[in-house]
């Protein structure tokens, strides 16, 4: 018999009394386990181990699972983050705990959202709905900007077809239906949703994840030679987690396409949040000016290899200069 922290985390963290003693365990040993403080009691019959995830804890602690965003970011899927916990329960639920303490009763929690449903709940999770029924929820609860950057980021990342996508737009409310028009795989990030729906409410189209040789994908394409790329964490040079800094990569590509005659904005999450007027007449500027550029550059083409032979020369010249330098300091110190 295996031991009853590693059941516990081999049937997704969560187990009943009465699911343990039909595997063989007796009162004692579960007492003896909680003594040792190997699992813990979530609530009533219910037992967990202490590296159960957090939002798990309190989703089965209240008496439901989690769903809407909370569901979604339980799967790996970056969604935006949100400050309440949403959980959902039966219609017919009852004795609902505070999700941090399981004596207490749940009475106006503010960190928690509570869904109440007249289905019965699926056998798939004991502490999480499915994908798909997250998914509905957010189409349900969440604003226009939200709905579809979670969409976006299930289809892209799950790697969904667009009938199953179909499917779920299918059962929400009829007025979010004409969102799923505003739904695109390519968003890599709620950032770039964001970004993309609202330079589209201002009127201006993007092209997105546009290749360029010698630099890769960029997030977006405003002008004929101006790109957009929006900044997440991992962008900044004080970046400290797990996944690798791009600081000096992303320095790297703006170079090169610096050398192609392009032009690259970098945005960051905060400025994109807070400060998206900016950002917009930002992007309106380089945009029209690239245009103007562009039909310059048309009439009078640039000479990329003179231009190239004409730096080669000067960085040349500068060197024999510099050696003429030293040669004379050499002579001038001798006796």
């Amino acid at each position: 018999m295996m031991p009853i922290d590693t059941l516990l985390r081999c049937s997704g963290w969560f187990l009943r009394r009465r699911d343990l003693l039909e595997r063989g365990y007796t009162d004692a040993a579960i007492r003896a386990a909680l003594a040792d403080r190997i699992i813990f009691r979530v609530r009533q019959g219910w037992y967990s181990v202490p590296d159960a995830p957090e939002p798990a804890v309190r989703a089965v602690r209240v008496g439901g699972r989690l769903t809407s965003i909370s569901a979604l970011e339980s799967y790996g899927i970056p969604v935006p983050r949100r400050p309440d916990t949403h959980i959902v329960v039966k219609a017919t639920a009852s004795r609902l705990r505070a999700t941090h303490d399981r004596r207490k009763r749940l009475a106006g929690a503010r960190d928690v959202r509570i869904h109440w449903v007249d289905r019965a709940a699926s056998a798939d999770s004991v502490w999480r709905v499915s994908i798909d029924d997250a998914l509905l929820q957010v189409l349900i609860d969440e604003p226009r900007d939200i709905a579809v950057a979670c969409a976006s980021l299930v289809m892209h990342i799950e790697k969904w077809t667009d009938r199953r996508l179909d499917a779920i737009f299918a059962r929400a409310p009829h007025d979010v239906r004409v969102w799923r028009a505003l739904v695109s795989a390519l968003d890599e990030s709620h950032g770039e949703t964001f970004f993309r729906l609202w330079t589209r409410d201002a009127g201006l189209l993007v092209v997105q994840q546009v290749s360029r040789r010698g630099v890769g994908r960029l997030d977006f394409q405003i002008g004929p030679h101006t790109f957009v790329e929006v900044d997440g964490g991992q962008h900044d040079p004080g970046w400290t987690a797990t996944a690798s800094n791009s600081w000096e990569k992303d320095h790297d590509r703006d170079t090169t396409m610096a050398i192609a005659g392009d032009r690259v904005l970098r945005f960051t999450y905060r400025q994109l949040y807070g400060d998206f007027t900016r950002i917009l007449l930002a992007v309106c500027r380089c945009r029209a000016d690239d245009l103007a550029l562009t039909t310059i550059r048309n009439r009078r083409p640039y000479r990329v290899d003179a231009r190239r032979a004409r730096v080669r020369g000067i960085l040349s010249r500068s060197r024999s200069r510099s050696h003429a330098q030293r040669k004379r300091r050499r002579f001038a110190m001798k006796p």
